[in-house]
């Protein structure tokens, strides 16, 4: 069995899947974990997303970072060359190659990523007062615990129909004036205000979604937005079972938002703004997702599988497929950990 000490400076939901994953291989008797929390080791980990599992005589990061900001290509170089191993959420080549070359290698990219707890998660604990705030937070706008949503909680089998359904519910966000993400933050908020229109108009009852209620942005979109209770997570999450396709817009730094992670599990077929950054395993375009770089491309996307149910659950299927074998928590942190621990990857097939 694998012993690893898992260590990390805050309770970031960022870090709730990886962890999610330790537990879930803890609880298979594959590893055994120990966990520390160190708020003041912020040499370290300069910045909050960042998860150190130490085992075996490895030394492993896992970086759930949105992207490359300014603070993370700065601390980059530094970590990769303390690590012998460093995943990130957000890999992209490009970025990569400007590592020295004895570094490149270490980096390896994780995979999609969502929001998803496990009983007893340290990531959920409350011990302050801040923390409990953030719990109530959770119980009034999401309708429950953030520790409630469990894998289960995500997880469908494919399902045929006829008359596909398509969902995108989808955020604003704010940042002050000044703030080096304040120009890209605005052009995603006119690209995500666009496809909830569009889609709107085009499928009318067959389109399910709009924007979340936000009290900043209400006087010039609210008639895109829906009610508060509509996007609690609880009623997304049953929402979601109802569908068959569904949209995804990239996030911040032009990560992959949480929300495909969440489609995949779903087994949706899903349409998505063209990722920026790898996927490991055999996520492919045209078989697990429709891209689109516009407003019209997701349109035509779209359209595209309205129009042939068989190839929407094709995409379901392909999706269920690829959660089964490389997103779902467990199986994630499993094929990372093959990569730094091969004999421990082989004992376990």
């Amino acid at each position: 069995m694998l012993a690893l000490n898992v260590y990390c400076t805050n309770r970031t939901a960022h870090l709730s899947m990886p962890v999610t994953g330790l537990l879930m291989l803890e609880e298979q008797g594959r590893v055994r974990l120990s966990f520390e929390l160190d708020r003041s080791n912020r040499r370290r980990f300069p910045y909050a997303p960042l998860l150190g599992v130490d085992g075996g005589g490895k030394h492993l990061l896992f970086d759930l970072a949105d992207g490359y900001g300014s603070e993370v290509e700065q601390a980059l170089p530094r970590l990769a060359a303390e690590a012998d191993l460093v995943f990130r959420r957000s890999l992209s080549r490009e970025e990569t190659a400007k590592l020295p070359p004895e570094l490149r290698d270490r980096l390896r990219p994780l995979g999609l990523h969502y929001h998803v707890s496990w009983p007893g998660s340290p990531i959920d604990r409350i011990t302050s007062w801040r923390e409990r705030g953030r719990d109530l937070f959770q119980r009034v706008f999401n309708g429950a615990p953030r520790s409630s949503f469990t894998p289960d909680r995500f997880e469908c089998r494919p399902v045929f129909s006829g008359r596909p359904t398509v969902l995108f519910y989808t955020r604003l966000w704010h940042v002050p004036a000044g703030d080096e993400l304040r120009e890209s933050v605005e052009a995603l908020n006119r690209s995500r205000v666009r496809l909830v229109s569009a889609l709107k108009a085009r499928y009318g009852p067959r389109f399910m979604g709009g924007l979340q209620f936000d009290p900043r942005a209400v006087r010039q979109w609210g008639a895109l937005m829906v009610g508060v209770g509509e996007t609690k997570r609880t009623r997304y999450l049953q929402a979601l079972r109802r569908v068959h396709i569904c949209v995804g817009s990239a996030g911040l730094h032009d990560s992959i938002g949480w929300k495909t992670a969440e489609y995949v599990a779903a087994a949706k077929a899903v349409v998505n703004e063209r990722f920026r950054f790898e996927v490991p395993g055999d996520f492919r375009e045209g078989v697990n997702y429709l891209p689109f770089t516009d407003v019209e491309g997701c349109l035509a996307q779209v359209e595209a599988l309205m129009e042939d149910p068989e190839r929407t659950y094709r995409m379901a299927q392909a999706n269920r497929a690829y959660y089964l074998a490389h997103l779902r928590p467990d199986r994630l942190m499993a094929n990372a950990l093959a990569q730094a621990f091969p004999d421990w990857g082989r004992e376990a097939e």
